[in-house]
């Protein structure tokens, strides 16, 4: 296991100090831990590989002729698109 020196608010510390307290975790690391191997598992939910589906969609569209979605040149990002609702 790798140590990681990292700076913490005293907010974060009572939190965790808390969660130590509540009897959850036996210290303030193995609470870090497991805080952040749940909020990595969260966000890596976000991040979804839709390969199969844009290659499902692919295929339709060459046996149908149907276009069934366009691609279009734009210097923004995606996230800016999803903000703006595209």
């Amino acid at each position: 296991m790798a140590v990681l020196p990292l700076r913490l608010s005293d907010e974060d510390i009572k939190a965790l100090d808390a969660l130590v307290k509540a009897g959850l975790y036996k210290n303030r690391s193995e609470a870090a831990r497991a805080l952040i191997r749940h909020g990595a598992s969260v966000k890596g939910g976000e991040t979804k590989d839709v390969s199969e589906t844009v290659r499902l969609m692919l295929e339709k569209s060459k046996k149908t002729g149907a276009r069934p979605f366009r691609i279009s040149y734009t210097r923004k990002s995606a996230v800016e698109l999803v903000a703006e609702g595209r």
